[in-house]
């Protein structure tokens, strides 16, 4: 369905993080030659028990019900945070997000999911979409054949590591048949960690893109990403997570990104979204106060990261800007680092939740 050209884009409702506020901003600019340290869990939940983030999630909440309809593509993003999936409250307020919103594909990062689920995780190997309905044992264990350092620190933190019969009775009642997961090549957090697309429908065409570290380690072992990518009718769908904290590694997988999406050669009628955790700031969301502010913050007073952003913008392959721009909180400590780009979807709505240990918040596309 074509949008009218009088139909409004519709967005998310402005969430200022508290560290704009003058409470904290004014301290922060003062200071600048110590070290500061926030207390960021606390801050977050101070900050989702506020007045102002229910009257925010309220609002959202009627912008996207009022506005998205059941033969359109609802799209839902989130970095889940893994482990949560494992954690009975939390699992329960992730699929209360699915169930209420209804959208017919799932994209998710940092996402634990049953072993037996293919997981793509060998480079030039057949890629593999697997029917939902015929998984027969949907354990999920958490750091799965994992970096042995990282399985270690999991058994002494003492959460639970096993977790069976609560993922695919969920996503069959709600009417999901597909996943395609993919793990990366190199991944110290297990063989069943990693980004998946989960939809109502068999994908035209799957694929996945295995990148580099880049030299990147965890927990003694190399650390890569990847990018999983559907084809419905005529438009691409791709998610991804890049790395958090080497920057040689988030530019070289983003340009890996790039020169993927060159080779698609995408004709004038077919379209491309690509949402994820780019671990990347948008520096067009945020005046030059608040980019102080933000790296006032930062760990060490490191500079902030715009590397994936600003090259994703400059290819100009996917949009000049995320259409998420202006979005200025998403995970909790008080930034955006997840991003949208499409040539189809103009709308997003962030819903605030705290499933996610308030690191990411999910965000829905239409």
């Amino acid at each position: 369905m074509k949008k009218s050209k009088n139909e409004e884009i519709i967005k998310s409702p402005k969430l200022e993080p508290y560290i704009f506020n003058n409470m904290f901003s004014e301290y922060i600019l003062k200071h600048k030659k110590k070290e500061l340290k926030l207390d960021f869990n606390e801050l977050g939940n101070i900050f989702y028990n506020s007045p102002e983030a229910k009257y925010y999630n309220s609002l959202s909440n009627s912008l996207l019900l009022n506005n998205t309809n059941s033969d359109q593509n609802l799209i839902l993003y989130m970095n889940f945070k893994s482990h949560n999936i494992l954690n009975t409250e939390k699992r329960e307020k992730l699929y209360s997000i699915i169930d209420k919103y209804n959208p017919n594909i799932i994209c998710l990062s940092e996402a634990l999911l049953p072993i037996s689920i293919h997981n793509n995780k060998i480079k030039d190997k057949k890629i593999k979409l697997v029917n939902i309905n015929k998984i027969e044992d949907d354990t999920i264990i958490s750091a799965y054949k994992g970096a042995p350092k990282f399985v270690e620190k999991k058994k002494k933190a003492g959460g639970k590591l096993k977790e069976k019969n609560v993922w695919k009775s969920f996503f069959i009642e709600k009417g999901y048949q597909y996943i395609l997961f993919s793990n990366p090549t190199e991944c110290p957090w297990g063989t069943n960690w990693g980004n998946c697309i989960i939809t109502k429908f068999k994908p035209d065409n799957i694929d996945v893109l295995q990148m580099s570290s880049y030299g990147k380690k965890a927990f003694d072992v190399p650390e890569s990403r990847n990018m999983v990518i559907i084809k419905k009718n005529n438009e691409y769908i791709c998610t991804t997570h890049l790395d958090n904290n080497n920057e040689k590694s988030r530019i070289g997988q983003t340009k890996e990104i790039i020169h993927y999406i060159k080779n698609l050669k995408l004709k004038k009628n077919e379209y491309i979204t690509l949402v994820g955790d780019l671990n990347s700031i948008n520096k067009n969301t945020y005046s030059k106060e608040e980019l102080t502010i933000l790296k006032e913050i930062n760990i060490k007073k490191a500079d902030l990261p715009f590397d994936a952003v600003n090259l994703l913008n400059k290819s100009k392959l996917i949009g000049s800007k995320p259409i998420n721009t202006g979005q200025k909180y998403e995970s909790l400590y008080q930034k955006c680092v997840t991003h949208v780009y499409s040539t189809k979807y103009k709308n997003n709505i962030m819903i605030l939740t705290d499933a996610t240990d308030l690191d990411h918040q999910p965000i829905f596309i239409w």
